[in-house]
């Protein structure tokens, strides 16, 4: 091969390597949710430049949240399947059903006061720059979940 083309060759194949990482990295980024990035420790700690005794503090409030809901999620799914056992019944029993519906939605409303519960745990953990940057990225996840109709609703949406 001719030597004058080998560098503008490997300039061109380095390019194209840069190019794909940075595409790689931003489509990755936006695949992430960002309920699951605030479920993340470590994101936290780097985002909110938490120290070692806030950090530590927000694991042990992560762990008891992980096992509440784990519990909510054991309760909802018992009663989904009881409720389609219900509905699959001959009689197809209104009060059977209501009462196994009204359960599950404890369980579900049990899962979000859980977590609303470790939202202002982990506020009371944090300084006012802190709580700050917090509330914002609570804020676009919150408004992210319901696929931006917060506008809609009163609310408002801000990325």
């Amino acid at each position: 091969m001719n030597r004058k083309w080998l560098v503008p060759l490997l300039a061109l194949a380095a390019a194209g390597a840069v190019a794909y990482a940075v595409t790689r990295s931003a489509v990755r980024e936006r695949t992430v949710r960002s309920v699951d990035r605030l479920e993340d420790v470590s994101f936290l700690v780097r985002e909110l430049e938490l120290d070692d005794s806030q950090a530590a503090e927000i694991r042990a409030l992560h762990a008891d949240l992980g096992s509440r809901l784990n519990d909510c999620c054991a309760r909802h799914c018992k009663a989904r399947a009881r409720l389609g056992r219900a509905l699959a019944g001959e009689t197809n029993e209104t009060a059977q059903t209501e009462a196994v519906l009204v359960e599950m939605c404890r369980a579900y409303e049990d899962g979000e006061r859980a977590t609303l519960d470790r939202i202002r745990k982990v506020r009371a953990v944090l300084n006012a720059k802190q709580k700050q940057r917090f509330d914002a990225m609570i804020s676009r996840c919150m408004c992210r979940g319901c696929g931006g109709h917060c506008g809609e609703a009163g609310g408002t949406c801000r990325d």
